[in-house]
């Protein structure tokens, strides 16, 4: 017995010990996944438990001066302008600003998800679990407004340290993700999208978070950061 388990050990090979970078890639997708679950069973009260996240180590994050954000759009992007929102206000938060054709597609009090007009209507080919975009609940292809979730404490990488309106907040990029073939595509010009995390008087960190590929400049995601306020029935997730 014991030939046989080496001769499967010799084929299989060794194991590699995973990077820390795919460790992180792997919290960070499973939270992109996870959150609007986590979110819903706080809303809702549900009985059903949600698989935790593995636990990461909190980062510190940068104690630097607030740095200007960059204005250049990705490249490949097209350019993108922020207009005042006029339509109704989601529930938990108020949002001064969208991009010019978008619209607030789902209004939760966990979380609020920002899509292009073309979402509003998908017509009868449409497949919304093939195409995320029509999905109002989930978060690809799309700008997400949300609060951190109960079991997090801050951003767990460095950022950017920006001042976001009359508070400070951390922008980060988005980590690429990981496929069973090797890095996850990315948008052109390498986008991965961004994290905009920002310290609310509570304590709690409110995120913007920005799908890769949506042609917003740095500066425009602080912008539309400062024009996000978070009400006192904004719930957060659990998990």
């Amino acid at each position: 017995m014991n030939d046989l388990r080496d001769h499967f050990q010799e084929i299989a090979g060794p194991i590699s010990a995973p990077s820390n970078d795919q460790i992180e890639a792997d919290l960070t997708r499973g939270r992109r996944a996870l959150r609007r679950r986590r979110v819903v069973q706080a809303c809702t009260g549900s009985a059903f438990g949600v698989a935790a996240l593995a636990a990461a180590i909190a980062v510190a994050t940068s104690t630097s001066a607030p740095t200007a954000p960059e204005d250049r759009v990705v490249a490949g992007a097209a350019a993108v302008q922020l207009v005042a929102y006029k339509g109704e206000q989601p529930k938990g938060f108020t949002v001064d600003k969208v991009p010019d054709g978008w619209f607030v597609q789902a209004s939760e009090l966990g979380y609020v998800t920002i899509a292009p007009d073309k979402a509003k209507n998908p017509g009868p080919g449409v497949n919304p679990s093939t195409d995320p975009v029509y999905d109002k609940d989930s978060f690809a292809d799309k700008i997400v407004v949300m609060l951190e979730s109960k079991d997090q404490s801050g951003p767990s990488r460095d950022g950017k340290t920006v001042k976001v309106g009359d508070h400070e907040g951390v922008l980060l990029k988005s980590l690429r993700g990981e496929t069973p073939d090797g890095p996850a595509p990315t948008a052109p010009g390498g986008d991965t999208g961004w994290e905009l995390w920002i310290k609310q008087p509570s304590g709690i960190n409110l995120i913007v978070q920005v799908w890769q590929g949506l042609g917003l400049t740095e500066a425009q995601i602080v912008e539309l950061g400062a024009g996000v306020h978070v009400h006192k029935d904004a719930v957060q997730g659990v998990g």
